[in-house]
């Protein structure tokens, strides 16, 4: 059994693996201040990468953690891109302007961390319902865009942060959009939001297994991070009473460090093979089923996910 559990902190994780780290490329996308993706961006600093590329919205709300990146590892080549999730233009320039940069030559390893849980209901400008954009349709864009570069590397990894929330619904095939709204559910939207996230790890390491490429999804826990700001009390005794009845009891909260751990061990333990699963919860990978929904796991799932994907963006991406 692994030494690492529900404390482990982010930098026990980047210390433990230094070679994994150190002068390896690393993407992250919503690094904002106060967020998972911003730990993962510090922690990771401590390990003296070559270089960390941050993907958000907002310079002013990244810019604190490029200079505590550039203070912890003055060395570390620390870039921002301009990237919104609600946007598939903005993910195409995004994805572009880092395949045009010829000092990015590769990316070791991607953390796809951004995302919205259960807020209002909105359209984002390509007619997607918001959340399902945000937190898993143009990760899978920017991903599939970014494979040349990841390709690149020796032994890339893809990590998309999940949600033990996914247990609470599948990927809603005949109605994804809630009826343009008029069906909307806020925490059915972010769920299925959650199990497509962990579907995409399942695929990619079916499609790019053999090319080296290893995906993990992983629930980081409850951390205070804001994301819950549209939480209302209703949502709030919904969401546990769904907990009740799936035999589960309230989450304990985690700190920003241990919230970035698992996704750390994700990103870096060599020891890892997909082949042993590929969601993590507090820093193990389970397949437990009360931790993770057997729909998720699901290969066939999986590959009608990537489709419903492909048709959504009009576009295929055949490895």
């Amino acid at each position: 059994m692994s030494k690492y559990n529900f404390t482990t902190e982010g930098s026990t994780i980047v210390s433990d693996f230094p070679s994994r780290v150190k002068d390896r490329t690393f993407l992250i996308t919503g690094p904002s201040d106060g967020s998972i993706g911003a730990a993962t961006a510090l922690c990771l600093a401590s390990g003296y990468p070559s270089t960390i590329l941050l993907l958000g919205r907002s310079l002013p709300k990244i810019q604190l953690i490029i200079t505590q990146i550039r203070t912890i590892s003055p060395t570390t080549t620390t870039k921002y891109i301009p990237l919104n999730l609600a946007s598939l233009a903005s993910v195409r320039s995004a994805a572009s302007q880092i395949l045009s940069d010829p000092s990015i030559t590769s990316i070791d390893v991607l953390i796809n961390s951004a995302g919205v849980m259960a807020c209002p209901y909105s359209q984002t400008e390509d007619g997607f319902e918001s959340q399902w954009q945000t937190n898993f349709l143009s990760h899978f864009l920017l991903t599939n865009l970014l494979l040349p570069k990841l390709l690149l590397a020796p032994h890339p990894r893809i990590v998309n942060i999940s949600s033990s929330a996914h247990l609470v619904s599948d990927i809603l095939y005949s109605d994804p959009g809630f009826s343009s709204g008029q069906k909307y559910n806020a925490i059915l939207a972010y769920a299925q939001s959650k199990t497509a996230n962990i579907l995409f790890s399942v695929e990619l390491n079916r499609r790019l297994g053999e090319r080296g490429v290893e995906s993990f999804a992983v629930h980081p826990g409850a951390v205070d991070t804001g994301l819950a700001k549209y939480f209302t009390p209703e949502m709030m005794s919904e969401g546990l009473e769904l907990w009740a009845r799936m035999g589960k009891q309230k989450p304990v909260r985690k700190t920003l460090g241990q919230g970035c751990s698992t996704g750390l061990r994700a990103a870096l333990d060599p020891g890892l093979g997909v082949e042993g699963g590929c969601y993590l919860e507090d820093c193990q990978v389970t397949r437990e089923t009360t931790s993770v929904a057997a729909w998720a796991l699901d290969e066939k799932n999986a590959e009608r996910c990537w489709k419903l994907a492909e048709e959504m963006l009009g576009e295929k991406f055949e490895y």
